[in-house]
C-alpha cells in the first residue's frame, strides 16, 4: 500500500485487533470506553485521508466497521456483545445495517480503483475472519479471497488460508482462541500489507 494510506489507516485495523484480543480474553474495559477509542482512531485516519483520498478511506474504512460489528456482534461472545448489536458502528458511521451483502459491493468498487490500497483492507478483513453473506459457504468464500488476493498478486493459493487456520464449532474459520492465533492473524494481515508495498514500489520503478 502507500505509505500515506498505511500510516492513516494500519493503525485503525491494529486498534480493532487489540479490542478482539481483549474480547477474547475477558480483559475489555466499560464498553462504552472501548467504542471511544476505536472509533477516535476512525476519527483521526480519517483526518488524514482528506481530499483527493477520501472515497479510499470511506470504502476501507467500511470494511474494518463491518469486520468490527461481525466479530463483535456474531462470532465472539463478551460482555459488550449486546450492546454493540444495539449499537452497530456501521449503523453510526454509515447509516446501515446491512453489513452481509455491502461488505462485497463496496469491495467490489475497492478492487476498480486504480490504486489497491482500500482492497488490500478488504481482504485483510476477511483474512481476520469476516464472512458476511458467505458465511458458511467456504467454496464461494475461497474463490472471493483467491481472486481478490490474486488482484493484489497475494500468494494465498486455494485453500491454503481458509483450510490451514483453526476452527471452533460456530465461528469462522479463522477463529481461535488463544493469544498465538491473534498473533498470527495481525502477522498475515501486516505481511499482506507489506508485500502489496513492495509491489506497488516494483511497478513505479518498473
Amino acid at each position: 500500500m502507500t505509505s500515506d494510506f498505511t500510516a492513516a489507516v494500519v493503525p485503525v485495523f491494529l486498534e480493532a485487533l487489540d479490542l478482539f484480543d481483549r474480547a477474547e480474553k475477558n480483559k475489555t474495559g466499560p464498553v462504552e470506553v472501548e467504542r471511544a477509542t476505536l472509533r477516535a482512531a476512525f476519527d483521526r485516519a480519517a483526518a488524514k485521508m482528506r481530499g483527493p483520498r477520501l472515497p479510499e478511506w470511506e470504502l476501507a474504512s467500511y470494511a474494518i466497521a463491518a469486520m468490527v460489528d461481525e466479530i463483535l456482534i456474531v462470532d465472539m461472545p463478551w460482555s459488550g456483545q449486546a450492546w454493540w448489536e444495539n449499537h452497530a458502528l456501521e449503523v453510526e458511521l454509515f447509516g446501515m445495517r446491512r453489513r452481509a451483502t455491502e461488505f462485497y459491493d463496496r469491495a467490489e468498487k475497492a478492487a476498480a480503483l486504480p490504486v489497491r490500497d482500500a482492497s488490500t483492507i478488504f481482504v485483510s478483513a476477511v483474512l481476520v475472519g469476516f464472512r458476511g453473506m458467505l458465511r458458511d459457504r467456504p467454496d464461494p468464500l475461497e474463490k472471493w479471497l483467491g481472486a481478490n488476493a490474486q488482484r493484489l498478486q497475494l500468494g494465498f493459493g486455494r485453500g491454503n488460508v481458509i483450510a490451514s487456520a483453526p476452527e471452533l464449532p460456530g465461528a469462522p474459520p479463522l477463529w481461535g482462541k488463544s493469544k498465538l492465533v491473534w498473533q498470527s492473524l495481525a502477522t498475515t494481515v501486516l505481511t499482506a500489507i507489506l508485500i502489496v508495498m513492495v509491489w506497488v514500489s516494483l511497478q513505479v520503478i518498473s
